[in-house]
Formats: structure tokens, C-alpha cells, sequence
């Protein structure tokens, strides 16, 4: 990983931890793993939860920008 890509990705770090973003994740993760679920398993679901997260922007059509009056 580039330096670039490692500070952007420390900054979102910081940024989501400074929300109480993270909190709640790992909360949700240790509850799974409590009910028995493998890391891998868990990696999934949330692999299927951001594929949820994103159809809809994909559905959406893209605008185009119109020529206006001639």
C-alpha cells in the first residue's frame, strides 16, 4: 500500500472512530461470534451488506448533462 493510500486510510480510521462508528461493529461482530459464526462467515455477511449498501446506487441511472435550449 502506498503512503497515500495508508494515511487516507488511517484518516477514515480516525474519522469513524471519532463518530462512535466502530463501536457498534465490533459489537455486532463479538455478538456473532458469541452465536458460533467463524471470522470468515462474518467477513461475508458484511461483504453481502455493503453489496446491499451500494445496488441502489448502482440502479440508479446516470444524469446526463443536457445541451439546453438550441
Amino acid at each position: 500500500m502506498s503512503d497515500i493510500h495508508a494515511a487516507f486510510h488511517d484518516s477514515l480510521r480516525r474519522q469513524l472512530a471519532a463518530g462512535n462508528c466502530v463501536a457498534p461493529i465490533v459489537d455486532c461482530i463479538g455478538k456473532m461470534r458469541s452465536e458460533g459464526l467463524a471470522d470468515n462467515e462474518i467477513a461475508g455477511l458484511f461483504r453481502h451488506a455493503a453489496d446491499e449498501l451500494t445496488r441502489p446506487l448502482r440502479a440508479q441511472p446516470r444524469k446526463t448533462r443536457s445541451a439546453g435550449p438550441a
